[in-house]
């Protein structure tokens, strides 16, 4: 469901001051998404009037709410079983779903970490997270990432969804950092041995994931098969349930000092997830994007 923005209202005039008109920049950054109005460098908020009406569209609106974590998390609009599904949870949560945790099964943050720990999240974003840690031996990026999830992401079938990620897979392999990881590599038992590091798990099929590739199967495809894995999954979790916090809530890298306090935490204590998620969504910085 699409929540039809009816009115744009730009408030230039507080910015006269400046000395020069700047122009306005439609800037887009997944194809078929929301874009987003800047006047020069000043981002320019718009007021959202639900249709036929002077009703103001807000974050605090349930039915807004939902969508952003659709078109933050999963990279595409919500369908209408889904949507429908999360607003009946949503709406009949008590207080408004607000709160940390005074109903942890019916509020807000419950909402939003369902999207994350979706199966369409794992299986899309966390997956393109893994080919960096694992190949890099790093996170991605911000800029990196985002055109990833134009790649593997939106409204796909499973079909499509496969499709994707066997041309993401071998587009990988033309990318400068990893055919300069692969020349540092030159045997194929040191190219895997490397991969095991930086993966920070033990293979127990290296020897067969070696001899896979003197049979002459791509390079790639073996970087594919272990960042599959599960071992690699449950490693890389919290630093990608972190990354993707900075990522969609704030659509910006991650600060130093904030990501590894997060990774830490949930290192210690993966149970409270909810404490960093609440933290997120109810966040100035959150709240001042809309």
């Amino acid at each position: 469901m699409k929540i039809g923005v009816a009115v744009l209202i730009i408030a230039l005039t507080s910015l006269s001051v400046l000395a020069q008109a700047p122009t306005l920049r439609i800037v887009t950054e997944t194809p078929g998404l929301p874009s987003e109005l800047f006047y020069g460098n000043v981002k320019v908020k718009p007021v959202r009037l639900r249709p036929g009406t002077n009703t103001p569209i807000t974050i605090n609106d349930v039915d807004f709410f939902v969508q952003e974590q659709y078109l933050d998390f999963l990279g595409r609009f919500p369908d209408s079983l889904g949507f429908a599904g999360w607003m009946q949870t949503l709406g009949n949560c008590p207080n408004g779903g607000y709160g940390e945790f005074d109903n942890p099964n019916c509020d807000r943050v419950h909402v939003s970490a369902g999207f994350y720990q979706s199966d369409e999240f794992l299986g899309r974003g966390f997956w393109a997270y893994k080919f960096y840690a694992v190949a890099f031996n790093r996170r991605p990026l911000y800029a990196e990432f985002i055109p990833d999830m134009v790649r593997v992401g939106g409204a796909q079938s499973p079909a499509s969804e496969q499709t994707s990620k066997a041309a993401y897979t071998t587009d990988f392999a033309l990318r400068p950092e990893f055919v300069a990881f692969s020349n540092a590599n030159p045997t194929n038992s040191g190219y895997v041995n490397a991969l095991e590091a930086n993966a920070e798990v033990t293979l127990p099929n290296k020897v067969q994931l070696i001899a896979d590739l003197d049979n002459g199967k791509p390079r790639t495809q073996v970087l594919r098969e272990i960042i599959e894995t599960q071992a690699v999954s449950s490693k890389f979790f919290n630093r990608g349930f972190v990354s993707m916090q900075y990522f969609g809530y704030l659509r910006r890298d991650p600060d130093k000092d904030g990501y590894k306090g997060w990774v830490d935490a949930l290192d210690a204590d993966p149970t409270n997830y909810r404490h960093m998620i609440f933290g997120f969504i109810y966040s100035t910085e959150y709240l001042n994007r809309f």
